[in-house]
């Protein structure tokens, strides 16, 4: 039987002082995205690290992020940004457009997350969550678990026993998957945010985890040639309406104030992205299908020539043919 807690501990004493020294001084934000099922309190638990209410987190039956929020604070004294994400699994929602918002927004923001907190409720691990686990290792590559800490919320049911409790009591297909996630595990009470211990703790983790992953962040599976075109030219796009964004952000500022302007400048640079990458795609495809048309209508040109040489090849030695046969006469 696994003992997920002297793992725990195993892993925490591979951090070396060397290893520390990633977050000492650190001149980038600590990136960290939240996954998960709709409902399991993403949003809640990012309001729980950064210590502040940023993202919107009634509980309602619909998922409230619809897209990728992405907000910053410094924690202790590390710089962080968290990542928060649409529920996978929403119903009435595409799961695959869901993914692609994601995928979009790791590709949009390169560098990539440091850490993925793939957030779950405490209990049993349903089908649809093996599901929304097999869909996640399709998408973002079997690696993306050498990044990822689980991070359980409802700390509140835990009641007098340890979570180290609850994942040894709990079913084998649990125990595996956190044994798949090299981050292990961490539990929140997001009713007690003040309670910033829990916060400290998961931010220990979090750093252990970095420093085994030398410090690297997760790359959406090595860009293609193809995204690196599509990416150099949204950023070019992006530069040459710089002067169009600053207008609208000027009548951003005319009507909006603080918290809601910037919320605001987020959404109206979002959307510039998004624009910027499909027209960005749409001259790399127009380009695309030019240079293919170009290349098949030089291929069927070099195929009518080659039938017509074959043709006027045949009429002459037919034509040899004749002349022979009427030259073996006489």
């Amino acid at each position: 039987q696994l003992c997920l807690e002297l793992k725990d501990r195993t892993r925490r004493r591979k951090r070396s002082k060397c290893l520390k020294m990633l977050f000492v001084g650190l001149t980038e934000p600590l990136r960290i995205m939240l996954l998960g099922k709709c409902g399991v309190g993403k949003s809640s638990s990012g309001n729980t690290i950064l210590n502040k209410m940023v993202f919107c987190s009634e509980m309602k039956l619909a998922s409230i992020t619809v897209h990728c929020e992405k907000e910053s604070a410094v924690v202790g004294d590390v710089p962080v940004d968290v990542i928060d994400t649409p529920g996978l699994f929403e119903k009435g929602s595409n799961k695959e457009d869901i993914i692609r918002e994601i995928l979009q927004r790791l590709k949009l923001q390169e560098p990539g997350p440091h850490v993925f907190a793939y957030v779950i409720p405490l209990g049993r691990l349903t089908q649809e969550d093996q599901d929304t686990h097999t869909l996640i290792e399709a998408k973002f590559g079997p690696r993306v678990w050498d990044y990822t800490i689980v991070l359980f919320t409802h700390g509140d049911r835990l009641e007098d026993k340890t979570i180290n409790n609850i994942i040894t009591e709990s079913d084998e297909n649990l125990r595996n998957f956190i044994r798949k996630c090299s981050g292990g595990f961490h539990v929140f009470n997001n009713k007690t945010p003040e309670d910033q211990k829990q916060v400290t703790t998961f931010m220990e983790k979090i750093e252990t985890l970095v420093a085994l992953n030398g410090g690297s962040y997760y790359k959406t599976e090595l860009y293609p040639e193809k995204e690196r075109k599509i990416r150099k030219r949204q950023e070019s796009i992006l530069a040459e309406r710089d002067e169009e964004i600053s207008k609208k952000e000027g009548n951003l500022r005319e009507h909006y104030k603080d918290e809601e302007l910037k919320k605001m400048k987020t959404k109206l640079w979002r959307k510039e992205e998004e624009r910027a990458r499909k027209d960005a795609e749409r001259e790399l495809y127009s380009k695309s299908y030019l240079m293919k048309s170009i290349l098949l209508l030089a291929v069927l040109c070099l195929l009518f020539t080659e039938q017509t040489c074959f043709e006027i090849q045949s009429g002459l030695s037919g034509q040899r043919g004749q002349v022979n046969r009427r030259l073996q006469f006489w």
